[in-house]
This record gives C-alpha cells, sequence and structure tokens, in this order.
C-alpha cells in the first residue's frame, strides 16, 4: 500500500512540475511575443523621428554655417521651393541649394556663375516632404514629413538680414 500512495504522489509530483514548466514556457513566449512587437512599435518611431529630426537639424546647421548678410534666402527653382545659401571662398561666389526632390533632402554646391540643374543635387537622407518659408527678413520655417505622414517643424531666425 505505501508502493501505490508513493507512486501516485511521485505522479503528482511530476504533472505539478511539468504543469509549472508549462506555465513558465507560455509566460516565456508571451512575453517575447508582446516584446518583439513593442520593439518593432519603438524601431518604426525612431527611423521615422530620425528622418524628420535630422532633415531640420541639417537646415538648421547650414543655415547657422551661412549666416551673413544675404546669405540665407529661399528661391524658387525648376518649380522647386530651394534653401539658397551665398558664402564667399578666394573672392569667388558659391551657392548650396537644399531641398526637396524625389523623397531625398538634396543639396547642390556650385559656383554661382554656373547654372546647374538641380538633379545634378547630391541625395543627403531620405524624407518624404519638406516645405519651407520666409516669415520675415529674418525668420524661416522648414516643416518635414516622415513616411506616415506625421509632420515635424523648426523655426529658424538669422542674424543677418541681408
Amino acid at each position: 500500500m505505501r508502493h501505490s500512495y508513493s507512486n501516485r504522489q511521485h505522479t503528482v509530483d511530476s504533472l505539478f512540475t511539468l504543469s509549472l514548466l508549462g506555465v513558465f514556457a507560455i509566460s516565456a513566449l508571451l512575453v517575447t511575443v508582446f516584446g518583439a512587437n513593442t520593439y518593432e512599435k519603438i524601431v518604426s518611431l525612431s527611423r521615422r523621428t530620425y528622418e524628420t529630426s535630422t532633415t531640420l537639424s541639417y537646415i538648421r546647421e547650414k543655415i547657422r554655417q551661412n549666416d551673413t548678410a544675404g546669405g540665407v534666402s529661399i528661391t524658387e527653382i525648376e518649380d522647386t521651393d530651394v534653401l539658397t545659401l551665398r558664402s564667399a571662398v578666394n573672392g569667388k561666389s558659391y551657392i548650396t541649394c537644399i531641398y526637396y526632390q524625389d523623397g531625398m533632402l538634396r543639396e547642390l554646391y556650385r559656383q554661382e556663375e554656373y547654372d546647374i540643374p538641380l538633379s545634378a543635387g547630391q541625395g543627403i537622407l531620405e524624407v518624404h516632404g519638406l516645405s519651407m518659408e520666409q516669415l520675415s527678413d529674418t525668420l524661416y520655417r522648414f516643416t518635414a514629413m516622415d513616411e506616415d505622414g506625421e509632420e515635424a517643424q523648426i523655426t529658424v531666425a538669422v542674424n543677418s538680414a541681408g
């Protein structure tokens, strides 16, 4: 009789251990699935934020580098709004054109006397939309859009109006 009770106890212990192991395995699987989903959302948000914030930071820094009298303006070239940054190097006048074309923030650096098409510009980074407007002689607003249509915006003031 004692032998039967021992076997039954051993069976109950084994079933309890297996059940506990099963609960832990299912819990681990659920945590992994939920964690992966959360990670995917974070990566997607991070990528979208990177597109817009990097685009706007790049524009702001380029304006700061060229903040001289008459050095910053927004013009229209080839039916495209272009941030035009003028500079002088060794007595020659240069223009940096920053614009949105074909899903990319692009930059074209050229001597002012040469007329080079915007299609020759270098792609800087992917962005899904960019608008720019001059609010006053010294104030500019830039709005970048990510792939989900979410917008980020900066307003940049220049110290040297031209």
